[in-house]
């Protein structure tokens, strides 16, 4: 919440519609069934005209098109999570997601696009459970569009290999087995080939994620929301606030924020 306020006053300061976010298809979209979270995911990206490559930042694309997010550490077993912020005095409540930043991108990326699909989905259409998994559905079908990906792979295969896999997790920037789950979803490989793979090539991929887009010592960097820092620097910039008063917003020491106005001394001089 105290994190929603500094980023309000900050819109305020530039004159920024802090409620442009507008939902890309009629919402709350009402679901039959858990397999129409397929075609969701499509009319998604037709309305924001993504077609179907790959998408290369899920962050900025969701702050791009309204949403608030936040990169921050939470408990271990929370990988987001998804909220209306009210503001009261008749204002639109503001869409927040928050990601835990300790887990992988490739995670995190799944959880952005499951939490979007939370902000899309009748809640009173399907069981819990059910929504859960066709979030999860729409977070593949989003992330991994069914033409491109059955381009890349073939419609049905018998057998998958380690660098094709990582190769293809790498393209779509998502975790080995959510790749895994996607083909078989798209009946691309069987349930006993899913299984085999899960036996020997892909063995242990459900608690480590191979060869990662990021380190471990570096979790958390990539694809991080950089749209409250990126407003504040503007603002600084534009002398609508105050040194103090931008280092009070971004919670950094006057130095870093200096640092980060002019650059280094270098670059300064």
């Amino acid at each position: 919440m105290e994190w929603i306020e500094r980023y309000l006053q900050i819109e305020l300061v530039l004159d920024l519609d802090s409620s442009k976010w507008q939902c890309p298809v009629p919402c709350p979209v009402k679901l039959n069934d858990i397999g129409e979270a397929e075609k969701l995911a499509r009319d998604v990206r037709e309305a924001w005209k993504l077609g179907l490559d790959p998408i290369p930042n899920m962050t900025e694309l969701l702050e791009e098109k309204g949403l608030k997010v936040l990169t921050v550490p939470l408990p271990d077993r929370v990988s987001g999570f998804t909220c209306l912020v009210g503001r009261g005095e008749g204002q639109p409540d503001l869409p927040v997601i928050v990601v835990n930043d300790q887990f992988s991108l490739e995670r995190r990326r799944l959880t952005l696009a499951h939490e979007l699909a939370h902000r899309l989905i009748d809640t009173d259409c399907l069981s819990a459970k059910d929504e859960e998994k066709a979030a999860n559905l729409f977070a593949g079908a989003f992330l991994m569009p069914r033409e491109h990906l059955l381009n890349e792979v073939g419609k049905h295969r018998n057998a998958l290999g380690y660098s094709e896999i990582v190769d293809l997790k790498h393209v779509y920037r998502v975790s080995g087995m959510a790749l895994l789950m996607r083909l078989r979803q798209l009946d691309v490989i069987s349930e006993s080939t899913l299984i085999y793979a899960f036996k020997t090539i892909a063995r242990g991929w459900r608690t480590q994620e191979p060869e990662e887009l990021e380190k471990p010592a570096k979790r958390g960097q990539r694809e991080r929301a950089r749209r409250f820092e990126r407003l504040s620097y503007r603002a600084l910039a534009e002398g609508l606030i105050s040194l103090n008063k931008a280092t009070e917003l971004l919670r950094l020491p006057v130095a870093e924020v200096e640092a980060g106005l002019k650059g280094p001394p270098t670059a300064h001089a």
